[in-house]
């Protein structure tokens, strides 16, 4: 009897850490952002940031039909994380999904994802590498954010990159 409730305490503790770990990693990231901007004087919702590092899938402006004909709310976005456990945010995946079907359309790295204020605070030393990937992580996972990639995802189906 004491075997069971130790194997069932074990997977119940392994179960919780993987359904917690990605939301609390989530939650850490925003609450250190908010911190160190805070020092410096600024707000993540008031950074800039740049597309022009997105990786896409398909060639632009494209003329396939269920592409072009898509709607902008068929196009999911995915984080990408590193596992289940200790999860590190890697970047996320835009995808098309008509008919049950998901056809990947571009992928934004986390590295690739760039701040030019962030840039500016690492090239005068006040910040490090570190602390720009976890700001700009807080930045990419917030809502409004994901909402703007998915809309200039649409835009560059629609008419192009250049």
């Amino acid at each position: 009897m004491i075997e069971l409730a130790f194997i069932l305490a074990t997977l119940f503790f392994f179960m919780a850490s993987a359904l917690t770990s990605r939301p609390l990693y989530n939650l850490s990231q925003k609450h250190y952002s908010n911190r160190v901007t805070a020092h410096y004087g600024f707000k993540v919702s008031e950074l800039h940031y740049s597309y022009d590092q997105m990786i896409y899938f398909i060639s632009m402006p494209t003329t396939l039909p269920y592409i072009k004909n898509a709607l902008k709310e068929d196009l999911v976005i995915e984080q990408d994380y590193s596992s289940y456990f200790f999860p590190v945010l890697k970047g996320i995946k835009i995808s098309l999904k008509q008919n049950g079907e998901n056809m990947y359309l571009a992928y934004l790295p986390i590295g690739n994802f760039r701040l030019p204020h962030l840039d500016k605070l690492q090239q005068e030393g006040t910040i490090d590498e570190q602390t720009y990937l976890r700001i700009s992580t807080s930045k990419l996972l917030d809502p409004g954010t994901l909402q703007e990639v998915r809309e200039e995802v649409y835009k560059q189906l629609q008419v192009g990159r250049y």
